[in-house]
């Protein structure tokens, strides 16, 4: 896990918040990595825009292995989502990072972009940043449906978590409540025990300094996760997509998008298989 990082930059200043990130991962965990740039269509027919491209990412290298990490770099024509999932596979690569871009409506985020793209069909996970924070791992939350995707996502984030030291907020989502104050009381410390018992089937408490139950209400399962990770200073999310069927991929991929695109902090999101991959490695 994380013993190979790579890097998918458009030089934009979000990709540059996701090196940032991606170079943190990188020193706590001793990883080689590779900055890949794709060449559009562009830049295939100016060769001085290719040049200057190819000048910044050996500059970024140079700098990358002055502290220590293997690094490699490579630049592929092709359109973005395809050539970056194509190179985690030939590289063997274990997580990619990437600058999650902002788009006009959150229909086009969820089903035209390179991140959605990258999301649905990437065989590793991949640590998408939406703008430059300090990178910190002190707080990691994990969203809890109780399904076998969001174990594999606690199982890797507890394997980080050994890594970086930091606690554990497994949250769980309800819709709103319309029953009495206490009726609410007893069905969140009902749920937050089933989280409890839920999660030492999959992480030993030994194994992590603290995995700590939540429940939430709210009427969106995404916007309850951002709101809490912004209430909370949580400093990463690892969330899982279900990718079981169409429908599947288009209801709890419309959960992860939206964590994407609003979350207060960084996020680590990829299909179960993925994250399984990932840990095998």
């Amino acid at each position: 896990m994380l013993k190979h990082l790579l890097w998918a930059t458009d030089f934009s200043e979000t990709s540059q918040a996701a090196l940032e990130w991606g170079l943190a991962l990188a020193q706590l965990a001793k990883s080689q990595m590779t900055l890949l740039h794709i060449a559009e269509a562009e830049e295939a027919r100016n060769e001085q825009l290719a040049a200057e491209h190819r000048r910044k990412l050996e500059e970024i290298a140079e700098q990358i292995q002055q502290k220590g990490l293997t690094v490699i770099t490579s630049v592929r024509p092709g359109q973005a989502a395809q050539v970056i999932i194509q190179a985690a596979k030939e590289l063997g690569a274990d997580l990619i990072v990437l600058g999650a871009h902002g788009h006009t409506s959150f229909k086009e985020k969820l089903l035209g972009s390179t991140t959605e793209q990258v999301l649905q069909n990437s065989p590793v996970p991949v640590l998408f940043v939406r703008e430059r924070c300090e990178p910190k791992f002190n707080h990691l939350l994990v969203p809890s449906d109780l399904s076998e995707a969001a174990s594999v996502a606690l199982d890797y984030a507890a394997n980080l978590a050994s890594l970086t030291k930091a606690k554990i907020s497994l949250l769980h989502v309800v819709a709103p409540y319309e029953g009495s104050p206490e009726a609410w009381e007893e069905l969140k410390r009902e749920t937050m025990e089933e989280l409890r018992r839920w999660s030492s089937r999959t992480v030993e408490p030994s194994e992590v300094p603290s995995i700590e139950p939540k429940v939430t209400r709210y009427h969106h399962a995404g916007a309850g996760i951002t709101e809490f990770a912004q209430q909370n200073a949580v400093d990463l999310i690892i969330i899982p997509t279900h990718g079981y069927s169409a429908l599947g991929r288009l209801i709890f991929g419309s959960v992860a998008a939206h964590v994407i695109y609003y979350a207060p902090c960084p996020v680590i999101s990829g299909k179960a298989e993925a994250f399984r991959k990932a840990m095998e490695g």
